[in-house]
């Protein structure tokens, strides 16, 4: 979802739009923009790894405390350790104490 492929075939770069912007880059700002707007929240977010036989899936709850362009920042609840993830590992967040603040919101 947030890399880019360094080959293309010769009919030209799959998934662009008129404009030059890929669908990809739009899907990655919309994400990253999402989950600027809900730093400070609780979430409970859902990670794969494959090949590790150490940490297959794994689970962590806490504050949402940084997001960057391939990765976010979560301060585990368990722990209180902050945790630096990469956006590629996710399956899904769930904000566990309030909805989550959606793009366009003037709450």
């Amino acid at each position: 979802m947030y890399w880019s492929y360094p080959y293309y075939g010769s009919a030209g770069i799959y998934g662009m739009t008129g404009a030059g912007i890929s669908q990809r880059d739009t899907e990655r700002r919309f994400s990253e923009e999402f989950l600027q707007a809900n730093v400070g929240k609780v979430v409970t977010v859902y990670l794969t790894f494959e090949n590790n036989p150490r940490w297959p899936a794994k689970s962590v709850t806490g504050t949402l405390r940084n997001v960057g362009r391939d990765y976010f920042v979560i301060r585990d609840r368990q722990t209180g350790k902050d945790n630096m993830f990469l956006n590629i590992n996710v399956d899904y967040f769930v904000f566990e104490n309030q909805p989550a603040t959606l793009l366009g919101d003037e709450r």
